[in-house]
């Protein structure tokens, strides 16, 4: 097949370590909000580690797939499944670290939206006095979204994709 008529994988990787503010998901705009918030950078006050939490949403598509109605995931589903997790924890605020969005592109047009994300965190308890003191402030699904598509595109295969990880 000539190179020109592949599909490729587009791959959006956001895997720099953020910076732990804790906010929560906002339920606007058809947000989905989850019950433990799911925040930037970790509290400034006194809170225990539970320690980590990763979720992955959709399925990895080969640079071969022909099929142009391949499946997407919503980010607000997925930081819902993470916070999920963290509460399954016993924690009461999640310190979103790392985030990887996969688009699919094919025939030169991307996917709307990623048709994999993997998301990983730090879950934490805070005390009801810690949480009075130190307001947590919500990781917005539009500005998780927003991130994902401004970073630079990658055309890769999908070994180079997913090598490691």
């Amino acid at each position: 097949m000539p190179l020109q008529s592949r599909p490729s994988l587009l791959v959006i990787t956001l895997m720099a370590v953020l910076p732990s503010v804790l906010p929560s998901v906002s339920a606007n705009a058809g947000e989905v909000a989850p019950v433990v918030p799911v925040v930037w950078e970790s509290p400034g006050c006194d809170y225990d580690k539970l320690g980590s939490v990763e979720i992955t949403l959709g399925q990895r598509v080969s640079e071969t797939t022909m099929d142009p109605n391949v499946p997407t995931v919503d980010y607000g589903r997925a930081m819902a499944r993470l916070a999920e997790a963290a509460q399954a924890r016993g924690a009461n605020a999640v310190v979103l670290r790392q985030h990887q969005g996969v688009y699919f592109t094919l025939k030169g047009k991307r996917s709307r939206e990623p048709v994999y994300v993997k998301l990983s965190g730090g879950a934490i308890r805070l005390t009801p006095e810690a949480m009075a003191k130190c307001p947590l402030m919500p990781v917005s699904v539009a500005d998780l979204r927003e991130r994902s598509r401004s970073e630079k595109a990658v055309n890769a295969t999908s070994r180079e994709a997913f090598e490691g990880g």
